[in-house]
């Protein structure tokens, strides 16, 4: 199934979402916090009244205290002057404080929310997804964000409060020099208005660029093993160029955009600039302008077009963020296909009764994995899914673990549907060792007791001891405290699975699914856990997908399974008399005398 935004089209292509709407869902996570929110916006309106003070102070000492020769005029001034530049530190310092805290808090909220989400989205949606753009879109994009509120968005409040201010003094002054002045705004607004729709476009080519850079390097890194070991370095490396030069051009073109941009808003300000110097000098010569009111307008007139140059600025900000606003709202917009009902219920203490009613899946219509699979696990019993590969096993295992609902029929435990149940407490009876085991960073300790957290130290050992891991565990450096890195990487594979599961056995499940856990280990290995799994089979409902029919020869029941339908179920000695599918397979394996998988 193909993962897919609120508008239908695939993750990572980008959608188009008005700009009002991106900055609402945004501002949502300032508003929230309406008592600091009010506070940056005092302390904004506090730093910019005390910012538009000092020209108004020199203006009056040029025509007043200086030619009336009035110093004690001009020590008061001095001193207003002392307690506004005092003001403004206090008030600039509330305002960056507040900033920086609603920031991080925005920050900290956008990531928490996504990580939410993707605990929630079924396998369906990771089947279909680069890992390396999820990532990209959780730092990178957020970051952006974040940082268009913090130095943007505050700032262009900053901005226009202090253009409104010095309209307001303007217009006091002088007429005909503050129309002068606000004659260039409109030009230098369309002027943004227009050149915004290219840079908006070149942004979201950015933002996609970089996501398939950090989904290449992640991939590569995850999978260095296999590149050495079959000399793909080279070919790797064209790959990661072929992107990095992808993105490098998206920028180069980003840059070209912004380029003519920024220099033509230059250009505006210093017409207007020059405008106003010559009219306004006009005036001083024909006495209808004094010194002081030029020494404003030019004073103001620098402030004025300084925060328009910020909102032109910005816009690159906004382009910038709105583009990354679309994949982070796209991804956390992204629909649960596998989600729990309004009234679902909790599953209580379970016998472990097993039942598939007339289900068929498929990753799509036209691909259909498994067709009116029928049957019925009694509790406490063994059960072996075997077949050739891409027959489904697998998928009837992660049905029951609804990391997919089927399309058509249902599935039970003890007569309950599944649908009906909440996940957490349909998962919480069933443990699962996969073919190839995945660790977390951390120690073994710690990585046994993921399925149960509350285990003690005798348990996690016990358990341990159980399946033969506990020597090997012994002998490490610092036992059972010791750090197995990213993935377990200071392990070996068979020793990762046998952690992996000690680490499904000690939630004492009853429900037990083994991905055929011996696959991977040595055969001294594979002897000492066979010889652990008799006993530990026992007493609960246990589904082996076997790969080696060695394994399965003692289970309750085979179940063979061909081009997603059950063709044999029996026990072993049934199956081979049947001389059916299950034979052949056997024969294959046993006759070349190897431990061929057959998956």
């Amino acid at each position: 199934m193909t993962a897919v935004d609120v508008s239908g089209s695939k993750l990572g292509r980008g959608k188009s979402t008005s700009d009002g709407a991106l900055v609402v869902r945004m501002f949502q996570y300032v508003v929230k916090h309406r008592g600091r929110t009010v506070l940056m916006l005092l302390a904004i309106l506090a730093t910019t009244a005390l910012n538009l003070i000092p020209p108004l102070l020199y203006a009056d000492v040029i025509d007043t205290y200086i030619p009336n020769l009035d110093t004690t005029g001009l020590t008061v001034v001095a001193f207003g002057f002392l307690f506004v530049i005092l003001g403004t530190y206090v008030a600039q310092a509330a305002q960056s404080y507040m900033i920086d805290w609603l920031f991080g808090r925005m920050e900290y909220e956008i990531r928490r929310d996504i990580f939410s989400h993707l605990q929630k989205l079924s396998l369906s949606f990771y089947s279909d997804q680069e890992i390396g753009g999820i990532v990209s879109r959780a730092t990178n994009d957020v970051d952006k964000i974040s940082d268009l509120i913090a130095s943007g968005i505050f700032t262009t409040t900053a901005d226009l409060l202090t253009l409104f201010g010095i309209i307001v003094i303007l217009l006091s002054l002088n007429i005909e020099l503050s129309l002068i002045v606000l004659s260039i705004i409109p030009v230098i607004a369309l002027w943004m208005f227009l050149w915004g729709r290219h840079i908006r476009n070149a942004f979201r080519k950015t933002r996609r660029s970089i996501a398939s850079v950090s989904s290449r390097l992640e991939e590569s890194v995850s999978g260095i093993k296999e590149i050495q070991s079959n000399s793909k370095e080279e070919e790797t490396k064209r790959e990661f160029e072929e992107v990095n030069e992808s993105n490098r051009l998206a920028n180069i073109q980003a840059g070209r955009i912004m380029s003519v941009f920024y220099p033509t808003v230059n250009l505006f300000t210093v017409i207007g600039q020059a405008l106003v110097l010559w009219f306004g000098g006009i005036d001083v010569i024909g006495g209808t302008v004094t010194i002081g009111t030029l020494f404003i307008f030019m004073s103001y007139i620098t402030r004025f077009f300084q925060p328009i140059q910020d909102l032109s600025n910005i816009w690159n900000s906004v382009q910038s963020a709105l583009a990354a606003a679309e994949r982070v709202f796209g991804l956390m917009d992204a629909p649960i296909s596998v989600a729990e009902k309004p009234n679902a219920i909790e599953l209580g203490p379970i016998e472990g009764k097993i039942n598939y009613n007339h289900v068929s899946f498929g990753y799509g219509q036209d691909h259909m994995v498994l067709k009116d699979i029928n049957l019925a696990i009694e509790p406490n019993t063994t059960v072996a899914f075997v077949g050739p590969t891409g027959t489904g096993k697998t998928t009837l295992v992660n049905l029951l673990y609804r990391f997919y609902d089927p399309l058509e029929g249902n599935i039970t435990v003890d007569g309950v549907d599944i649908k009906d149940v909440k996940l957490n407490s349909l998962r919480s009876h069933m443990g699962i060792v996969l073919q190839e085991p995945f660790l977390f960073n951390g120690s073994i300790m710690d990585n046994i007791r993921y399925s149960r957290p509350n285990a003690n130290e005798n348990e996690v050992i016990d358990v341990s001891k159980s399946i033969g891991a506990h020597g090997f565990i012994s002998n490490l450096p610092e036992g059972y405290m010791t750090e197995v890195s990213e993935r377990g990487g200071r392990l070996s594979v068979g020793q990762r699975q046998l952690v992996s599961l000690a680490r499904a056995l000690i939630a004492d499940p009853r429900i037990l699914v083994m991905d055929e856990a011996t696959s991977s280990v040595d055969a001294s290995t594979e002897l000492v856990i066979q010889d652990a799994m008799d006993k530990l089979l026992k007493n609960r409902t246990s589904i082996v997908i076997a790969h080696r029919l060695s394994t399965v020869r003692n289970a309750d029941m085979i179940v063979v399974v061909e081009n997603g339908r059950i063709v044999e179920k029996g026990r072993h000695e049934t199956l081979l008399a049947n001389n059916g599918l299950y034979k052949r397979l056997y024969d294959m394996q046993f006759e070349t005398g190897s431990s061929q998988e057959v998956d």
